[in-house]
C-alpha cells in the first residue's frame, strides 16, 4: 500500500489521500499535484455535510468556499454577522452552533443538487461582493504634491 499523504492544503486537517496525487519535485523543493482537485473537494464537501458531528471552523471556511463566498456572502445567507463567520473560521476545532450547522448544511445540499433559489443566492451575493469590491477600489485614492499644495487623485481600478 502506498504511503497516505495528508492533504492539509484544502484547509481541513484530517483529509488523507490514498492515491489521486503525484509528487513531483521543482527547483524549490518537492510538490504535490492533486488530480481532479475539484471533483476531490466535492467529495470531501458532500462527506462534511454527511456527518453525525457538528460542523467546525476549519469546515465552515472549506464549505464557504466551495459555495465561492465571502465571509460576508455566508453570513447574509445563514442570517448573522460576518463577525460570527470570521469568529468560527477563526476556531477550527470549536463547533458552530446547532441552528446555523443545519442552516450550511441545508445550504450547501441545495446549491451543489442545482436548486434554483440556491444557486440565484450564491449568484446575486457574489455579485454584491464584487459591486462591494468595486466600491471600495473606487473610494482610494492617492495624494500628490504640486505647487499649489497637496491634491487628492481617485485611483483608477
Amino acid at each position: 500500500m502506498t504511503e497516505l499523504y495528508r492533504y492539509t492544503a484544502c484547509g481541513l486537517d484530517y483529509v488523507y489521500l490514498q492515491n489521486g496525487f503525484e509528487v513531483r519535485e521543482t527547483k524549490h523543493g518537492p510538490a504535490v499535484a492533486i488530480k481532479a482537485a475539484r471533483d476531490l473537494h466535492e467529495t470531501i464537501a458532500r462527506s462534511i455535510i454527511s456527518t453525525p458531528q457538528r460542523l467546525r471552523g476549519q469546515e465552515v471556511r472549506f464549505l464557504r468556499a466551495q459555495l465561492k463566498l465571502s465571509q460576508d456572502g455566508l453570513a447574509r445567507v445563514l442570517q448573522t454577522k460576518r463577525g460570527s463567520v470570521a469568529r468560527w473560521e477563526a476556531e477550527p476545532e470549536k463547533a458552530i452552533p446547532g441552528p446555523v450547522d443545519s442552516a450550511l448544511r441545508m445550504f450547501y445540499a441545495l446549491k451543489t443538487a442545482g436548486h434554483g433559489v440556491a444557486e440565484r443566492i450564491v449568484d446575486l451575493l457574489a455579485d454584491i461582493d464584487e459591486l462591494e469590491h468595486q466600491i471600495s477600489v473606487i473610494r482610494q485614492t492617492s495624494f500628490r504634491e504640486t505647487a499649489e499644495g497637496w491634491r487628492a487623485y481617485p485611483l483608477a481600478a
